[in-house]
């Protein structure tokens, strides 16, 4: 019943904001540009990894998507599916997974709702027809539900299954590797030695692909967000070529803190630089706090459970001294028994998730380079958030009346961060049927020695100007400053 309602509640929102995404034009810059490129390359392509962006299974399924789809329309409407579908999913599927079992458990899961689709790694992977990580985070769940069961025969074969489609679709995918081998590690039910052995030789071996078969790349891909400024690739080479481990580190920094903190945002601190300069933004400053917020009671929650964990070890071990350690865990005193139990494997898998988002955004930090670690920050603001409930209970009345009204105020500015995202992906929307009415033009004479490119925008321009776009919600001045930031 409980999640019945949960669903209920989170409904409107998430039926709102897969119709805004439905009805999202393909943005003229990029998306006719990865039409062009299937368009004009045979799937096999797309298996050669000599290239800075190695996404064979997206490429290979969008090109099967638009050459077996009877007309442009119906092309674009199955390739919005697969970018759709996967936002729903990872929804429901985490409402699934909290099962929650009374009204402390619901409202602590609403919460994580919010959390879950306001943060800033989810909000940036919703771009049409970009479905790489959006793909990627409901695979991260869907293994984490099978990893958290009791063990099957199937769960091996499940788990390489989703690691390859997350790691075809890109390589964030990785991060699944070590998350499958610290849970084994921390004695996670669901997985046994040998598919930790297969998930860790196929991270592996792609790792070992792709170097060898790297070509002469550049050493910065895009432009790279540094403090208060964004630097160009060649900018970046002149001022951290000589070294550019200082600035690797800085980008896989920026990547942790933005799922951490909402700040920076693309490496860059536009938040502070706000406030420095005297015109703060509104809805910027609420991610922020929100953020060290809900950060703040994660790590309490997480001290806590690590310590209980902890005391129960050691209350164990002196209590059956005498008894042979678990087959497999012979060697785990410092990870603590299985008796741990999920609350400390999910800390475990924050933790190891947000340093591998990090190491795979060593060349430039973007909030979506977090999304494959934003499925267990809002699992641990779950459990945080139920253990603070539950702590304010037990308080004091006037200390209560306190916990209430901050707790309160932490689940509004989430739900309100949650409702952002919302407008984001209509003003996406928006944006791209302007660029289609304003920039058809100009792309007809930039690219003009590229047929195929001005056949394929002919044939959008349909969708791309459509009237069906969504719109910003009007609002008034106040509430647009509140929850646009302008």
């Amino acid at each position: 019943m409980w999640r019945l309602i949960v669903l209920a509640i989170s409904a409107p929102l998430l039926v709102a904001l897969l119709i805004v995404l439905w009805r999202t034009p393909f943005p003229l810059s990029e998306g006719v540009s990865l039409i062009e490129d299937v368009e004009r390359n045979p799937p096999s392509h797309f298996l050669a990894a000599d290239t800075a962006y190695y996404r064979p299974l997206f490429h290979i399924t969008l090109s099967t998507m638009w050459r077996h789809a009877r007309s442009p329309e119906s092309a674009v409407q199955i390739i919005k599916l697969l970018h759709i579908v996967p936002v729903a999913l990872v929804v429901v599927l985490f409402i699934w997974h909290l099962r929650p079992r009374d009204a402390i458990d619901a409202g602590a899961a609403m919460v994580a709702v919010a959390v879950l689709v306001g943060a800033p790694a989810f909000r940036d992977n919703l771009e049409i027809p970009l479905s790489y990580t959006t793909i990627g985070i409901p695979l991260a769940l869907l293994a984490w539900m099978i990893i958290e069961r009791q063990h099957a025969w199937w769960h091996g074969p499940a788990i390489v299954a989703v690691l390859v489609i997350a790691v075809g679709f890109k390589e964030q995918g990785l991060v699944l590797v070590p998350v499958v081998i610290a849970a084994w590690l921390a004695g996670a039910p669901g997985v046994r030695r040998g598919t930790v052995a297969a998930v860790t030789l196929l991270g592996v071996a792609y790792l070992g692909y792709r170097f060898a078969n790297r070509g002469s790349l550049e050493l910065f891909q895009q432009d790279v967000g540094f403090g208060f400024t964004r630097l160009s690739p060649d900018a970046a080479v002149a001022r951290f070529g000589s070294f550019p481990v200082a600035i690797f580190a800085y980008n896989a920094f920026a990547t942790i803190a933005n799922v951490l903190l909402s700040e920076p945002t693309a490496g860059m601190f536009s938040a502070t630089a706000g406030v420095v300069g005297g015109r703060p933004d509104p809805i910027a400053l609420l991610n922020v706090v929100s953020s060290i917020a809900m950060t703040t009671v994660i790590a309490w929650w997480a001290s806590k459970t690590w310590l209980r964990s902890a005391r129960s070890a050691d209350g164990s071990a002196g209590h059956s001294s005498s008894e042979p350690p678990s087959v497999g865990h012979a060697s785990m005193s410092s990870w603590g028994p299985p008796s741990g139990g999920p609350e400390r494997r999910i800390i475990i898998a924050l933790v190891v998730s947000l340093l591998a988002c990090g190491a795979l955004s060593f060349d430039y930090s973007r909030d979506r380079l977090g999304g494959m670690a934003v499925i267990f920050y809002a699992l641990a603001a779950y459990q945080a958030t139920r253990a603070l409930v539950q702590r304010t209970m037990d308080v004091a009345p006037s200390r209560f009346r306190i916990g209430v009204v901050g707790l309160l105020i932490l689940a509004g500015a989430w739900q309100l961060r949650a409702l952002n995202t919302l407008e984001g992906a209509r003003e996406t929307a928006f944006k791209n049927r302007r660029e289609w009415i304003t920039g058809t033009a100009q792309r007809r004479v930039e690219f003009a020695d590229r047929g195929v490119y001005l056949q394929l925008m002919d044939r959008l321009e349909r969708q791309g100007d459509s009237e069906r776009a969504p719109q910003p919600t009007r609002y008034r001045r106040t509430a647009a400053r509140l929850i646009r930031g302008r």
